[in-house]
C-alpha cells in the first residue's frame, strides 16, 4: 500500500489534440473520486485552465502524483520534466502500445485503486552521459531514461571507436554507431539493433552496436556500477553525434571522451496491475494491438 492521491497533476501531450472535453473528462473522473487535479503550464498556456482544475506551478512540486495523457515519448518527456522532484508519475496511454502507459481512459477501477493507494511504485534506473575534451572537462551532459545513441547524423558511415569499462579495453568496433540503453531502453532502438530484451527490474547498462562491421561484435549488458568509455574516434570526414532520449543532440568533437554511468536519478513509475511488462512485451513482440 502506498501513499493515496489526493492531488494530482495532468501533463497532456500537446501534439495529441488531447484537450477540452477529453481533458476535462479525466479530470472531472478524479474530482469526483475526491482528488485536486492540476494542469501543466504548457497545456494552460495554449488550452487555458480546463474547469475546476488549477494550474500547476512546477517550482512548487507541491503533488502527489503526475498523470501523463499520451504514449511512451510522453512518458519519457515526464522522466525530465520531475528530474529532482521523486514525485512519481502514472501513464494513460493515448498513443501506440506502450510498455509505460498503465491506464485506458476507460479505466474507473484503475482510477480507484491509484486514489485509495493500491499501487506500487517501480524506481527505474536512468543513465548519464557526459561529454569531455581531451583535458577532461565536461563540455555537456545528459540524463537519461532510455538510451544514448553514438551516430554520425543523417548520413550513414562507418565510424571506428575504443569501448573501455571500469577502465579495461573491451573492444574496438568498427560500425555505424552504438547504442547505451537501460533495462527500460532495451526495448526501444536497442531491440530493433538486435539488443536483448532487458527485464526492466534489472539493473544494467545495455551496449548495443549500430551495424558492426564484424560478425563478432555483439551487444553486452554491463553491470549497474560500471563506468562506460567511449574513446579515440575516428570518423573518416563524418560528424558524430550523440542522441539522448531522442530530444537532445550534441557534436563530438576532435579528442572527445564520452562517459556514461548509471544516475543518481531514479524515474518513478507507478504500477497498478501485476506486472504488466509481460503482458505488453507479448502483444508487443507477436504484432497483436
Amino acid at each position: 500500500m502506498e501513499k493515496r492521491i489526493s492531488n494530482i497533476v495532468m501533463l497532456p501531450n500537446l501534439s495529441k489534440n488531447i484537450f477540452g472535453q477529453r481533458i476535462e473528462s479525466v479530470a472531472n473522473r478524479f474530482i469526483e473520486l475526491g482528488c485536486r487535479i492540476g494542469v501543466s503550464k504548457e497545456y494552460t498556456k495554449e488550452y487555458g485552465i480546463p474547469k475546476n482544475c488549477y494550474e500547476f506551478e512546477p517550482e512548487s512540486c507541491e503533488c502527489d502524483a503526475f498523470l501523463v495523457l499520451g504514449g511512451d515519448g510522453s512518458m519519457i518527456e515526464a522522466a525530465h520534466y520531475t528530474m529532482g522532484t521523486r514525485i512519481p508519475v502514472v501513464g494513460m496511454n493515448f498513443g501506440h502500445l506502450g510498455y509505460l502507459t498503465e491506464l485506458a481512459e476507460d479505466d474507473s477501477e484503475e482510477l480507484k485503486k491509484l486514489v485509495l493507494g493500491e499501487y506500487e511504485v517501480d524506481e527505474r534506473m536512468m543513465l548519464t552521459a557526459e561529454i569531455c575534451d581531451g583535458y577532461g572537462n565536461v563540455r555537456t551532459s545528459f540524463t537519461v531514461l532510455n538510451d544514448i545513441v553514438l551516430n554520425n547524423g543523417p548520413v550513414s558511415r562507418m565510424i571506428s571507436f575504443d569501448l573501455f569499462a571500469d577502465g579495461v579495453k573491451v573492444q574496438t568496433l568498427r560500425a555505424d554507431g552504438l547504442i547505451a540503453a537501460t533495462p527500460t531502453g532495451s526495448t526501444a532502438y536497442s531491440l530493433s539493433a538486435g539488443g536483448p530484451v532487458i527485464d526492466p527490474r534489472l539493473r544494467g547498462i545495455c551496449v548495443t552496436p549500430i551495424c558492426a562491421h564484424s560478425l563478432g561484435i555483439r551487444p553486452i549488458v554491463f553491470g549497474e556500477d560500471s563506468q562506460i568509455r567511449i574513446l579515440n574516434f575516428y570518423r573518416n570526414s563524418s560528424s558524430v553525434f550523440i542522441n539522448a532520449d531522442g530530444r537532445d543532440v550534441a557534436e563530438i568533437e576532435e579528442g572527445d571522451v564520452i562517459n556514461i554511468r548509471k544516475s543518481s536519478e531514479v524515474f518513478r513509475l507507478i504500477r497498478l496491475r501485476p506486472y504488466g511488462f509481460l503482458s505488453v512485451l507479448d502483444r508487443k513482440l507477436s504484432g497483436r494491438s
